[in-house]
């Protein structure tokens, strides 16, 4: 089963969307965020089984400090699931430190399904990190052949940083002093950067000898970018900046422009800041259309630098570290150009009270298989 590059069918969620669909599989993670129980939300006047099967995804790490912070969420997800599913597999437990544990405890827990009674899968990501929204939409294809995927989706009502803390955080970097930094820890979603993974399923087909092109999703950690780009090491990044679907919010693309320019994140590397014949100051790109953000890599990936084609002369990487439907277009993307890696970087401290709060709309996506 190879995934298409466009979405079959875009819509708000509804119960009755799903309630039919009798023999589906439901996965989830057990996430920090207000959204992860926003599709139950939308399903709480329903007293019925709708799903034949369900897995959640049970996050832990080597020091435990954030399991408490998840532990409200996957609590409630258990007890919806006894409502809604007639079988609950045990979790699948999701070590961040371990991306190839995951990967197998994943596999395993999904190969104890019976194939032949599943028509559907519904794939709620709004307690997925991106790397592991990438990591099961693979596992997913690899496992199940001719069913129906949906992506399930709840945006959050507000997302942090606030349009009133952006003057006060870009004085913050201004200063650059000790205190001046631990403060602004507090007030972005994550410092620093630990470990930069490359999945082994998105690995890529790079050739020796090629210089290497990382198109970068910014979002509001630029200490992270930083600590991506000093380890991964491109030859050349192309950043992204996204663009929310909501007017309210759409001050939050000049602040990530400014954020890492004032953090002076691509500074030091030959970057692009916009295509040829492309009147945009800088690359923007949306965090909700799936299928704007594909058709956005594809004039990337083809785009003429110098007289060459991007693709053509550079290794092509990407690093879809800021929307989960920007890591969704990610995945689909590279199914069409298996020739493109894909890299994350884990970082330093979580911060989880500075993701987002309350639940916004849900959405379903139906991939086009």
């Amino acid at each position: 089963m190879i995934l298409k590059k466009t979405i079959k069918m875009i819509q708000k969620f509804e119960y009755k969307l799903i309630k039919n669909r009798k023999n589906s599989l439901y996965l989830c993670a057990g996430g920090f965020e207000d959204r992860v129980i926003g599709i139950f939300d939308n399903l709480k006047e329903l007293n019925e089984k709708i799903f034949k099967y369900s897995v959640i995804m049970e996050y832990t790490a080597h020091d435990t400090i954030h399991e408490e912070d998840n532990k409200e969420n996957l609590n409630f997800l258990k007890e919806s699931l006894e409502k809604y599913s007639i079988h609950n597999l045990k979790n699948a437990i999701i070590n961040i430190d371990n991306l190839l544990l995951s990967r197998n405890n994943l596999k395993d827990r999904l190969k104890e399904l019976p194939e032949t009674e599943i028509d559907s899968i519904f794939i709620d990501i709004s307690g997925m990190t991106n790397f592991l929204i990438l990591l099961t939409l693979k596992i997913i294809q690899d496992t199940f052949h001719a069913i129906k995927i949906f992506i399930l989706y709840a945006e959050a009502k507000e997302y942090y940083p606030k349009k009133d803390e952006m003057d006060e955080i870009l004085t913050l970097v201004e200063k650059r002093d000790d205190e001046s930094i631990m403060k602004l820890s507090d007030k972005l979603q994550a410092s620093g950067a630990r470990e930069t993974l490359i999945p082994i399923d998105f690995r890529g087909r790079f050739r020796e000898d090629i210089p290497t092109a990382l198109i970068f999703f910014a979002g509001y950690e630029p200490s992270r970018a930083i600590g991506l780009l000093e380890t991964y090491r491109p030859n050349i990044v192309i950043p992204c900046y996204g663009v929310s679907p909501h007017n309210r919010l759409g001050w939050r693309t000049k602040f990530s422009i400014k954020l890492h320019e004032k953090f002076k994140v691509f500074e030091q590397y030959p970057h692009l800041h916009h295509l040829e014949n492309n009147l945009e100051e800088n690359i923007t790109l949306s965090t909700f259309d799936i299928s704007e953000i594909i058709n956005k890599l594809e004039k990337i990936y083809t785009c003429n630098i110098a007289g060459k084609i991007l693709y053509e002369n550079y290794n092509i990487a990407i690093s879809p570290q800021c929307s989960k439907l920007q890591a969704v277009a990610t995945y689909i993307f590279c199914q069409s150009h298996p020739d493109v890696q894909v890299v994350f970087c884990l970082p330093g401290r979580f911060n989880p009270k500075r993701y987002s709060e309350n639940i916004g709309t849900s959405w379903l996506y139906e991939l086009k298989c």
